[in-house]
């Protein structure tokens, strides 16, 4: 697949500032891919989107949309020059505007048959035909979210830039209107680029997502992989609800811990603490003792609705800042508050302590 859009080595302080908000920031983006920037506020992400989109500059680094270069540190390129499309957080519907009147503002250029046929294509595609003439105030969250990527979407953007889509939707109706969002992305053929908080949103809509803390890239890769293997605590943490353990490499491709020992994929050095995380529903659960399992007493459950979810501590005096958490299903029942935990090596990821920056 071809390269659409490209970032590189983009680095930034705002003035007064004493940390810079974004250093050395990489980012390759391919054709039709959908690409999350991930993280709490103030890491960056919204920062970075706003450097591809010509709304502020960077100290260095340098932009390339559709092998073009938009800006470096010689150059600088407006963003009505950039072939991008965006979606801000509040829409930025105009409020006086029908739907359709929206929808062709960016098209002006365009002789007044050509507007019609657009109009009439993303109208279609964002499933707003029939709301033409109402009006921004008539409709719900959703149709106005439409309403800006249809409005976004008409002048064929070579890439789409989405400022936290999903922020100002009703909870209720989130998970409805990603996939919504997504299947009008993928039929569009969009190359896109969002910034979210949300990991929710990653899960549903992304191809690919780079994790930011503190204005750095800490991790990039597919939703699966980075919840699957994160490449530190933070984000094991960030990605749900994960027990962490501490372990320790007693030889060569072997790591003992409270939990097990567990066969390293690469060689550590001897001595060296590591990290391993366990998602709460990654146990095997006994009801009585078996061969390499850890006893636990069950301090309190939880009825979750899908699951219920147990705060246990082990019996042997692992000591953690958190519970040790688990995931059960409504259906399992025991007697008493023991249990015993038996954890498969490949529901573990071992990570080393340091939060290692890609």
């Amino acid at each position: 697949m071809s390269i659409i859009l490209s970032a590189k080595n983009l680095t930034k302080t705002y003035p007064g500032n004493k940390y810079r908000s974004l250093i050395n920031f990489n980012l390759s983006v391919e054709k039709g891919q959908i690409t999350a920037l991930l993280g709490e506020s103030g890491c960056g992400k919204t920062t970075a989107l706003r450097i591809i989109a010509g709304f502020e500059s960077s100290e260095k680094g340098e932009v390339i949309i559709n092998n073009r270069v938009m800006a470096n540190e010689r150059l600088f390129t407006e963003p009505n020059n950039r072939g991008v499309g965006i979606v801000f957080q509040d829409y930025a519907l105009f409020p006086h505007k029908t739907v359709w009147k929206n929808i062709v503002f960016g098209l002006n250029k365009l002789p007044k048959n050509e507007q019609q046929s657009v109009a009439e294509r993303v109208l279609s595609l964002t499933g707003l035909k029939g709301y033409e003439n109402r009006y921004p105030h008539q409709l719900s969250g959703g149709q106005k979210q439409r309403v800006a990527l249809a409005r976004a979407l008409a002048p064929n953007p070579g890439v789409l830039l989405m400022d936290e889509p999903f922020s100002n939707i009703d909870s209720m109706k989130k998970n409805q209107i990603r996939e919504e969002i997504r299947e009008i992305l993928k039929a569009a053929g969009t190359t896109v680029v969002f910034v979210t908080h949300d990991t929710k949103d990653v899960l549903a809509i992304a191809d690919r997502v780079a994790v930011m803390k503190e204005g750095v890239l800490m991790q990039e890769g597919t939703p699966k992989e980075i919840f699957n293997h994160p490449a530190n605590e933070y984000i094991a943490h960030f990605f749900g609800k994960t027990n962490i353990f501490k372990g320790d490499v007693v030889e060569k491709g072997k790591v003992e811990s409270e939990i097990g020992v567990f066969n390293l994929s690469k060689s550590k050095d001897l001595g060296k603490s590591i990290s391993i995380s366990v998602r709460p529903n990654s146990f095997l659960v006994h009801t009585t003792a078996q061969t390499g399992t850890v006893p636990v007493k069950v301090k309190k459950r939880i009825f979750m609705g899908e699951y219920t979810e147990l705060i246990c501590n082990t019996k042997s005096g692992f000591e953690s800042e958190n519970d040790l958490l688990v995931h059960l299903s409504p259906d399992f029942h025991f007697p008493g508050d023991r249990l015993w935990l038996e954890v498969d090596e490949k529901n573990a990821w071992l990570m080393d302590n340091s939060e290692s920056l890609v």
